[in-house]
């Protein structure tokens, strides 16, 4: 049995994927409930985490990793893969611009994901990044890539599709050590 800690900052993902989870017998689900903050609370949950999955943000997303990192260093768990959540546009691969809910300084929330990412990146774990579009509760659970360097539309994808695909990386390990922006899949002709 592996165990798979979530790290959540009340991330309309983290409930799809809890369900997708619970359907794995093979998979132990710990959600974190301490300070995103606090590398002490973060050690005591940390010791024989397999898995990690991180939805903090949109702001101060850089100060939680900062301090989970810190706890991760301490404690040396034996993670073989994290998937951590992050916006499109980090990447400067959207056609357009875009406003991500709570997010009053645009400019300071790029600059705050890309370090946020710089920490999991310098962790030398394994890991992938998933950059989503605007979050939107359309039940659609059918998804479109982006690789990293590739432009992407701006558009939403629904938690579910963003659910299934972090599902894919963390116990089908998919998409291991990529970042990709993820989107709803278009209509044929839809863009």
């Amino acid at each position: 049995m592996k165990k798979l800690l979530i790290i959540n900052q009340n991330s309309p993902v983290v409930p799809p994927l809890t369900d997708l989870l619970k359907q794995n017998s093979e998979i132990d689900v710990h959600a974190y409930s301490g300070d995103l903050e606090s590398a002490d609370e973060y050690a005591k949950v940390l010791p024989e985490t397999d898995l990690l999955f991180i939805a903090v943000g949109p702001n101060d997303a850089d100060l939680y990793l900062e301090s989970l990192f810190e706890a991760v260093d301490e404690v040396q768990p034996p993670i073989a893969d994290i998937v951590m959540l992050s916006y499109a546009g980090v990447d400067d691969e959207l056609t357009g611009s875009v406003d991500y809910d709570g997010v009053k300084d645009q400019e300071e929330f790029i600059k705050q994901q890309r370090y946020a990412i710089k920490i999991v990146d310098e962790s030398e774990i394994p890991y992938s990044i998933i950059r989503m579009g605007q979050l939107k509760d359309n039940q659609v659970a059918d998804y479109e890539l982006f690789n990293e360097g590739t432009k992407m539309p701006v558009s939403t994808v629904s938690p579910q599709a963003v659910a299934k695909l972090a599902y894919e990386m963390l116990i089908e390990q998919k998409w291991i050590n990529h970042s990709v922006g993820i989107i709803d899949q278009q209509p044929m002709g839809g863009r």
